[in-house]
């Protein structure tokens, strides 16, 4: 009996032979004020295996166990750059065969903070560094890190670095990797606005050895998070704010890599600025960022010298309205850096608010916040593996708070899911059906098995 042959678009099949053979990221630790635990967090599916490496002989399996949450304690500064213009090999890169995420926290005594880590595949090649002042020790922080060879970066600071003159571009050449890290040196001065240019992608990370939010507001806290590329900048952003920031609010920066973008917060112009300029609201409660040309947003949580009762600086990249997903995966640290209080922070339109789930069970939003059809609040998780969806898209992010110290980072995005389901890809356009050649089936029918496993996985 002959073979059937089957009908395809050349945009499906080149969608289902996109999907990814392996899920990977990279992680770094930059100089805390105070020595503390570096620990990475690898979370997803029950059984999930995989490796963790780093170009200094680092390789290790893991599996994750029944609670969902692997942890690797690196030790006191452990993997922690220092050296300031110096190449080294203290990054590490995790790689499995199934979804994973992963989050990298540096605490030191009050003196915290986590990030997220992208997918390699939602790394670029441009970026646009939003960081903050760095108050106290050597600084405002940056560090690249390479993912294949022969990688060139450009990077142009707005103040010296390492012997480099400000304003003026410099490159350095990195393995895959390989990394370089910088500290800013003068109390008080910032790298936000730093232009990094690659020839290959290259995974960013920005923050502050130990500053005040604002500054002169105590105490100081180490802060530090994963940059977006420049080309997953956007135009409209939700900030919800933070449990406990009590009557001081938290604080937003708004940072552009284009000429005369005027920025406005629910409605109302905060101004125009230039590429690598940069607006700061002090308190802009919650609400929604918009502005008129592609953007990245910054927000950060404030010291307990105000009127925050718990906790301290901590610094996310916030996700645009565009790079929700409808289902997050999340995980807060365990072992022996739990948190006293951990929130998720939700922005949600109020007509889907009531299929908002965690865990399974519905989620009370009658507190929340209702400013012009959407909703913010906050809810109280517990510690380790856990999961939030709706019938559609929203904002989650993800805080802890303890004594003087605090996270705060994004949990995952539409262009780094990581274990989190990804969004559904848009339907293809309207191509001429094709016959496929029957050695095809075997093709086709494998790598859309391949998906809905890994979908199931996820």
């Amino acid at each position: 009996m002959p073979i059937r042959s089957i009908l395809y678009t050349s945009a499906a099949l080149a969608a289902l032979a996109a999907v990814p053979a392996h899920a990977s990221f990279v992680g770094a630790f930059h100089e805390n004020l105070e020595a503390g635990n570096n620990a990475l967090f690898i979370f997803g599916a029950e059984g999930t295996t995989g490796t963790i490496t780093g170009n200094d002989g680092l390789n290790e399996t893991f599996t994750i166990g029944l609670g969902g949450v692997f942890e690797r304690n690196f030790g006191s500064r452990g993997r922690e750059m220092t050296s300031n213009g110096t190449v080294n090999v203290l990054s590490f890169s995790v790689e499995s065969a199934d979804p994973i995420s992963g989050l990298a926290l540096n605490r030191g005594p009050a003196t915290t903070d986590m990030t997220t880590l992208l997918d390699t595949d939602a790394l670029g090649t441009d970026y646009r560094v939003l960081s903050f002042n760095g108050r106290f020790g050597e600084g405002s922080q940056v560090s690249v890190t390479a993912v294949e060879d022969n990688t060139d970066v450009t990077i142009t600071a707005p103040l010296a670095l390492a012997g480099n003159a400000a304003n003026t571009p410099f490159t350095v050449t990195l393995n895959k990797g390989e990394s370089v890290f910088y500290e800013s040196g003068v109390s008080d001065s910032d790298l936000t606005g730093t232009k990094i240019t690659s020839t290959k992608k290259v995974a960013v990370f920005s923050g502050a050895e130990c500053t005040q939010v604002p500054l002169g507001v105590v105490a100081c806290d180490h802060i530090v998070a994963q940059q977006f590329s420049t080309d997953n900048f956007d135009t409209e952003f939700r900030i919800v704010e933070n449990f406990g920031a009590g009557a001081d609010g938290d604080l937003v920066r708004v940072l552009t890599d284009t000429d005369g973008t005027e920025v406005f917060l629910n409605g109302v112009s905060q101004g125009t600025i230039n590429a690598g300029q940069f607006i700061e609201i002090s308190d802009p409660e919650n609400g929604v960022i918009t502005s008129s040309a592609p953007v990245t947003v910054g927000q950060f949580t404030k010291g307990t010298g105000g009127s925050r009762p718990l906790g301290d600086p901590a610094f996310a990249i916030i996700p645009s309205v565009d790079q929700q997903l409808d289902s997050y995966a999340y995980a807060t640290p365990v072992g022996g850096d739990v948190f006293a209080q951990n929130f998720l922070n939700i922005a949600i339109d109020s007509l889907i608010a009531s299929s908002l789930s965690l865990n399974g069970s519905p989620v009370d939003t009658s507190g929340f916040i209702d400013l012009s059809g959407i909703l913010f609040g906050n809810i109280a998780i517990d510690q380790g593996f856990g999961k939030i969806e709706a019938s559609a898209d929203f904002l989650a992010t993800i805080s802890g708070f303890d004594n003087a110290d605090s996270y705060f980072t994004p949990i995952a995005t539409a262009f780094s899911p990581g274990v989190s389901p990804p969004p559904p890809p848009p339907p293809p356009p309207h191509t001429p059906a094709i016959p496929l050649p029957a050695g095809g089936v075997l093709l086709v029918t494998g790598l859309a098995a391949m998906t809905a496993m890994r979908r199931r996985k996820s």
